[in-house]
């Protein structure tokens, strides 16, 4: 819920900054207007409709003076009105540093337009980026967080499997494979002893989980066993990774954890 507050508070802020830069680079002052208009007259070929407007932004004290009087003095050359010519040559020729000003002061209003623009630009990106990285570690969290449960359940289970069976001949079982790891020779000679503690379970195993793998029968016994990855790794000649994936297949196709598969799979008395 907060996501999608924060999500539609950027979107608002977007639009509201958007629209703002809009206003501002479509409001312009009724000299402006003039301007356009004449221009548009002049460019036509009607000077005496571009006159008229052209005219009334002449008349003003604004920065589009100057255009206007470039533009009055080609109507005026073309009329030969030697009066408005000369009125018009003389506004240019005393006003020309001022409009070179005028035309760097728009050529810096367009700059730094461009430039908040561009921050703009700039800030919806970086908010965007952090909001995606702030909502990829919260999922990260959480991805680790249930792995915990996983991992406290799948402690659980075992606890409560390994008090399904006779402690003692559990503990019997397993330290005769910590002694075949320490010896060498491990996968054979545990496959023998978990065999002479719960005869036919293999045989069972095989017949209740047909879809397994030879390495994935080995690594149901060595779960139950309680082998650590980097152990049963070892005792398979194989790398920690691949443990791992045999591992997670595992508990796709047994559809429970390890130890549970290999109980299901006993032999009841």
């Amino acid at each position: 819920m907060r996501q999608r507050l924060s999500s539609i508070r950027l979107f608002i802020m977007v639009i509201v900054c958007m629209m703002a830069l809009n206003a501002v680079a479509k409001s312009t002052p009724k000299e402006e207007q003039w301007l356009n208009k004449g221009t548009e007259f002049y460019f036509e070929g009607q000077q005496d409709s571009a006159k008229v407007y052209l005219e009334q932004v002449f008349s003003t004290d604004t920065d589009e003076k100057t255009t206007a009087a470039k533009f009055l003095l080609d109507i005026a050359l073309a009329q030969g009105d030697t009066l408005k010519i000369n009125e018009y040559a003389l506004f240019l020729a005393e006003n020309y540093d001022v409009s070179l000003n005028q035309e760097r002061q728009k050529s810096h209003r367009r700059i730094l337009m461009i430039t908040l623009t561009a921050m703009l630009v700039l800030l919806v990106m970086g908010w965007i980026i952090f909001i995606t990285h702030k909502r990829h570690k919260r999922t990260e969290a959480t991805l680790v967080e249930e792995q915990q449960r996983e991992r406290e359940s799948f402690g659980r289970q075992l606890n409560e499997a390994q008090s399904a069976i006779e402690r003692q001949t559990f503990e019997n079982l397993q330290r005769q494979a910590r002694e075949v790891l320490s010896r060498g020779s491990q996968r054979k000679r545990i496959l023998e002893a978990f065999n002479a503690t719960y005869p036919k379970a293999y045989e069972r195993l095989k017949t209740t989980y047909p879809d397994l793998s030879e390495q994935e029968y080995d690594l149901l016994i060595l779960n139950f066993l309680e082998f650590r990855i980097k152990e049963e790794a070892e005792i398979l000649e194989l790398s920690q990774n691949t443990v791992m994936k045999y591992r997670s297949n595992l508990l796709k196709k047994v559809g429970k954890d390890p130890v549970s598969a290999v109980l299901n799979a006993m032999p009841t008395s």
